[in-house]
């Protein structure tokens, strides 16, 4: 498995593990957290010994825009992301940014989203 993506298995491990429901496609079921490539997506840094920096966007989902709460769901959401991801070594806490809306399949939900970036084992190769 390339590096990037081992970044992400441990990304959604972290995260199943601290009780997130995640999703890596725009198909959900709210609350999760949908996780995918960044942008940049990827980065070597000859200066960290050729380590590769990966960036995730998170976008987590809350329940339905128009409900009661909801933004203090969204909230709880976060703070429990946040928690999960401190398990993770080289992955930086994100900045969330403010609440939006997101659909699927018709139906509006809030959401925030945000990158976080892990960085990756070095390249065994030359």
């Amino acid at each position: 498995m390339s590096r990037l993506l081992s970044s992400r298995a441990a990304i959604l491990a972290a995260l199943e593990a601290g009780g997130v429901n995640t999703a890596t496609t725009g198909k959900f079921s709210a609350p999760c957290v949908l996780v995918e490539a960044g942008d940049p997506w990827a980065a070597v840094d000859l200066s960290l010994g050729r380590r590769r920096t990966g960036r995730w966007r998170l976008t987590a989902v809350a329940g339905r825009a128009d409900s009661e709460g909801v933004i203090e769901l969204l909230a709880d959401l976060v703070d429990t992301v946040d928690r999960a991801l401190l398990a993770l070594p080289g992955v930086q806490l994100p900045t969330w940014e403010r609440p939006f809306n997101a659909s699927e399949s018709g139906i509006t939900y809030a959401a925030t989203a945000a990158t976080i970036q892990a960085l990756t084992e070095e390249d065994p190769t030359p």
